[in-house]
């Protein structure tokens, strides 16, 4: 009898803990930094590990990068972080007349160069966080994911724009909400959006650039990214990069 009441317990510790995995999976955050502020990024390889932050980096202008630089992604890369592409030289995109004008002088040669100097990569951010669905179409064709970006546009809390958390149905063309200091979306607002993914079972998508203590305008302060890793952590949310949110969804 006693052994029965062992087994059924053990059991149920087992279902338990098969069910908090399962919930733990189907939710998510991806934080992902734009540009090429390497040196900025590279400074604060400790706080993205001390709560097991992996993020995407997407590159723009890779042909500007020193070896030092291109160094410390790869540091970065092995840290279990993202390298991705952000065009050739930062251009927006829905200025091209033509869509195959861009992909010809932006996309692909902004992609090759990254492969050039050691990195495959297979997400891809449009430079201004702007796009049509022509380019997506056809981007779509050599990257897993393709981001756009937005900013806090209806001044309310970021709960509301559905167009920035991913599911299952809609992962491959996603937008990323800003939380560089100009985006002023306070902890206590993005704690919203953490609760939504929670609700939801979704992966929320954020932008930001380059880490500093500065205040500037497309900056974000170390101590603030601290407290939204921390908001993370408190509703146990993992964080992934673009290219491991595209894998999850594709099993």
């Amino acid at each position: 009898m006693i052994n029965l009441k062992k087994n059924c317990l053990f059991i149920w510790a087992v279902i338990i803990m098969i069910s908090c995995s399962k919930r733990s999976e189907k939710i998510g955050i991806v934080f992902t930094f734009d540009d090429n502020t390497v040196n900025e990024w590279y400074a604060h390889r400790a706080l993205f590990d001390k709560y097991n932050i992996h993020s995407t980096f997407f590159i723009s202008k890779p042909h500007l990068l020193d070896s030092i630089s291109i160094h410390k992604l790869k540091a970065l890369e092995s840290d279990g972080h993202e390298i991705a592409c952000h065009g050739y030289e930062h251009k927006n995109a829905i200025k091209y007349p033509i869509s195959e004008y861009y992909i010809e002088q932006q996309v692909m040669p902004g992609l090759q160069k990254l492969q050039e100097i050691g990195f495959n990569a297979t997400s891809f951010a449009y430079p201004f966080g702007a796009s049509t669905p022509a380019l997506d179409s056809i981007l779509l064709h050599h990257f897993k994911t393709i981001r756009k970006a937005t900013y806090n546009i209806q001044n309310t809390t970021i709960d509301q724009y559905t167009d920035i958390y991913a599911n299952a149905n809609k992962f491959r063309i996603v937008d990323a909400m800003g939380i560089d200091i100009n985006y002023d979306i306070s902890p206590e607002n993005f704690e919203t959006g953490v609760q939504r993914v929670v609700k939801n079972k979704e992966i929320l998508i954020l932008h930001a650039h380059t880490i500093d203590t500065s205040n500037e305008e497309y900056t974000i302060h170390p101590e603030y990214l601290e407290k939204l890793f921390l908001i993370c952590k408190k509703y146990n949310i993992k964080s992934m990069t673009m290219s491991e949110m595209y894998d999850y969804y594709q099993k």
